[in-house]
């Protein structure tokens, strides 16, 4: 087998070796790191995703503030020292802190021993055997005011993140020292179960918009951002941070905000149905500059009931971001445009994952016009 060489690009940090793939090779905190962005990934689709991945490696770094802890450390002290470090981590917003902290309260519930254990004294087989009984039906739980209903509590997602909990954890005594593994490596990450698409016609969805304009009190500014996250493909997030003066009706373009951070904002194209509905919504008030395009902070509930009322499946304000995407392709855009419409930064991987399988109607109608 062939040494691994890597020869510089002209994009730094990015290097391609020998073997036909790119790679992050960066020094972080006096260390050499290097990482491949796997088979088949184009230098495009590379430059794209190096600066994520960059972030990750500087996240996971030694932080220089956490002191040299005592080898008599508990699961509870180090858990206490990564709650600081991700209430202090200003690049994370504050649904991503509380997602990454939930498994606390999962531990809590399931295995409540550990916390009171030197962090450096629980084994792999002591996280194998606690998986295994979480797996078995110690997941199982009832919620507050349930009326005695049961839920399992052992999703792929549930158990994706208890995972990457524990090795959070295991990490804060690894950074400070005393501890030269990481005993939760072991555990294994479950696939995600690929949810199926199921989303409205376009009549369908022109009658839920009319459902939602009807109703009294907030009906018009529900469809407003009912309609503007289906024509935008914004994330809802997003949609409260957009305002007039991102709107550029001369070039027919409008600017994301960034969400997540500043360097995260896009400029897209206004589809001609957003481009009129915001046309709609600034004739009907005399707006500022300053103010919000969409006045709605949330349309979950309208959006229930209107599927309720024409008969459609559940749908959530990301369902919008998917009939947008959906639309857009089989109205015969390219999925990588599609990916940067929706702030995607892989070049299109993770839209040809979750799209690559379209509306039923469409791809049969599509399949007809192949011809041998």
């Amino acid at each position: 087998m062939a040494k691994l060489e890597l020869k510089k690009t002209a994009v730094t940090n990015l290097y391609l070796a020998n073997n036909g793939r790119y790679y992050l090779k960066a020094k972080i905190q006096g260390k050499q790191i290097w990482k491949s962005f796997g088979k088949d990934v184009s230098f495009a689709t590379a430059k794209l995703r190096l600066p994520d991945m960059l972030k990750e490696f500087q996240a996971e770094a030694p932080a220089k503030d956490i002191p040299q802890a005592s080898v008599e450390i508990t699961f509870r002290e180090a858990v206490d020292i990564y709650r600081k470090q991700i209430e202090t981590n200003t690049r994370l917003k504050d649904t991503t802190k509380q997602f990454r902290m939930r498994s606390e309260i999962t531990l809590q519930r399931t295995w409540p021993e550990v916390f009171d254990m030197q962090l450096r004294k629980i084994r792999a087989e002591h996280l194998e055997q606690f998986m295994t009984r979480f797996e078995s039906g110690a997941s199982v739980y009832t919620l507050p005011r349930a009326k005695g209903a049961k839920l399992k509590g052992d999703s792929p997602t549930t158990i994706n993140a208890l995972i990457g909990f524990l090795r959070h954890i295991f990490k804060v005594g690894i950074k400070s020292g005393i501890m030269s593994g990481n005993p939760a490596a072991v555990l294994k990450r479950k696939p995600l179960k690929k949810k199926l698409l199921r989303l409205p016609s376009k009549e369908k969805f022109r009658e839920m918009v009319a459902t939602v304009r009807a109703s009294p009190g907030w009906g018009r500014v529900a469809g407003d951002l009912m309609e503007g996250l289906a024509y935008s493909g914004m994330r809802v997030g997003e949609s409260r941070l957009l305002l007039w003066e991102h709107m550029d009706y001369d070039r027919g373009m409008f600017t994301v905000p960034g969400e997540k951070t500043e360097s995260s904002a896009r400029i897209i194209p206004m589809l001609p149905a957003f481009q009129e509905l915001t046309l709609r919504i600034k004739a009907h008030k005399d707006y500022r500059q300053n103010d919000r395009v969409f006045q709605a902070n949330v349309c979950q509930e309208s959006l229930k009931r209107a599927c309720k009322h024409v008969g459609t499946q559940h749908m959530t304000h990301h369902d919008l971001r998917h009939l947008f995407a959906t639309t857009c392709i089989e109205s015969g855009v390219d999925i990588p445009t599609v990916a940067s419409w929706l702030g995607h930064k892989d070049g299109g991987a993770l839209a040809m994952k979750t799209y690559g399988h379209i509306r039923p109607a469409h791809s049969t109608e599509a399949a007809k016009k192949v011809k041998f």
